[in-house]
């Protein structure tokens, strides 16, 4: 078992993102081990990063803020993948039929973000300080805007506001499709039954399609 490590107290601005970014290393670390597990421990995750607990609050205020720092990340490495993803198409991906699949499939190569977001509203915004959650939905609003500007200059005939009304839609539906698309074990067994076809979903598939929907009836406005 492992014991705290006695550190000094972290006194620059680099010592102590340092040891934040310890804090979050290590939260990823437990998550991808116990993919199940929806909620985060401190007593667990001061044991795992060889803190005292008492050094974690000085970095988190709570497990939901480590949670929310790590899907602020989590939007920032997608974003930095989708305008990848989106260039790589060169002219040919410039219709929203490519832009929906690119940006379901990156979306879907992210199973934290997507296991994060779908707890968003539930779990992660319950027990935050105001400030903390000002802080995260800007953080949230910037990658909206950007992606909505990537998109925007894939299908320039389309508004930004448009596609920002997309990707604000898109949030709703990673929360839902995402745990319908991993149903608990007895569900899954359900739903594999004969004439129970159609309970059934594909995180990907359906979230492409959903996509596409909304920018085609964007389109049509």
């Amino acid at each position: 078992m492992n014991s705290p490590i006695s550190y000094v107290r972290a006194r620059s601005a680099e010592q102590k993102e340092e040891r934040r970014r310890h804090l979050l290393a290590t939260a990823r670390e437990m998550l991808r081990q116990s993919p199940a597990v929806l909620e985060l421990g401190i007593n667990e995750l001061a044991r795992q990063a060889q803190m005292t607990k008492s050094n974690v609050y000085r970095y988190f205020e709570s497990s939901e803020a480590v949670l929310m720092d790590l899907l602020v990340e989590e939007y920032a490495g997608w974003h930095a993948e989708l305008s990848a993803a989106l260039a790589r198409g060169g002219k040919a991906g410039s219709s929203v039929e490519h832009i929906a699949r690119v940006f379901a499939s990156t979306i879907c190569a992210r199973p934290l973000l997507c296991r994060l977001t779908s707890i968003l509203p539930s779990i992660i915004e319950r027990k935050v300080s105001l400030e903390r959650m000002v802080d995260f939905k800007r953080s949230l609003l910037a990658v909206r805007q950007r992606a909505a500007q990537d998109f925007h200059a894939r299908v320039p005939n389309m508004p930004v506001r448009a596609f920002e009304q997309v990707v604000k839609h898109a949030l709703p539906l990673i929360i839902g499709l995402w745990p319908l698309s991993n149903p608990a074990e007895i569900a899954a067994q359900v739903i594999e039954l004969p004439g129970l076809e159609g309970l059934r979903y594909d995180f990907e598939q359906d979230l492409e399609h959903a996509l596409l929907t909304l920018m085609r009836g964007m389109a049509q406005s």
